[in-house]
């Protein structure tokens, strides 16, 4: 039996996801290294419908999206040496993005403990970091991205340690 403390019916969290390691792998080959991945969220929008003579609550009816979903990446300038970017504004990615958040690695290989997958992606903004010469910093830029469908394939790698 595993030792995470995960048994049916009782559920200790002794290994919670940690959010500092995570790589971003675009078109399924290239691995982009991030400085942060900003809240990436997906809403559905309602129609909230009141029934004559019921006070309690409200009828909520899907609507069509009128909006892309989107999350933001910001990455540092020049770490990976890469003379193509892959995430230049207006690139419609063919092979869906993956976000792996890893607990560790081993020899080379992550081992990740969430994994969102992004379906339909499209970069649809950039934004460099300030350029300041009185104050020492790192370059970095921030790439927004919209997608169609997220969905999250947690299959048990990294999990138990």
């Amino acid at each position: 039996m595993p030792s995470n403390g995960n048994i049916v019916v009782q559920n200790f969290g002794l290994n919670p996801a940690p959010n500092f390691n995570f790589m971003l792998r675009v078109e399924g080959v290239f691995d982009l290294p991030c400085k942060s991945v900003h809240v990436f969220q997906k809403e559905n929008e309602f129609e909230y419908i009141q029934e004559g003579g019921l006070n309690d609550y409200v009828h909520m009816k899907r609507k069509p999206i009128s909006k892309p979903f989107t999350f933001q990446v910001e990455r540092y300038v020049g770490v990976d040496g890469l003379l193509v970017d892959y995430l230049a504004n207006g690139t419609e990615l063919v092979l869906p993005l993956i976000l792996l958040v890893n607990r560790h690695e081993w020899s080379g290989y992550a081992f990740p403990v969430r994994t969102y997958v992004f379906t339909g992606c499209t970069v649809i903004g950039k934004e460099y970091g300030e350029l300041n010469a009185e104050r020492s910093g790192l370059l970095t830029e921030t790439t927004t991205i919209a997608y169609r469908e997220m969905v999250n394939v947690d299959i048990g790698i990294g999990v138990y340690e």
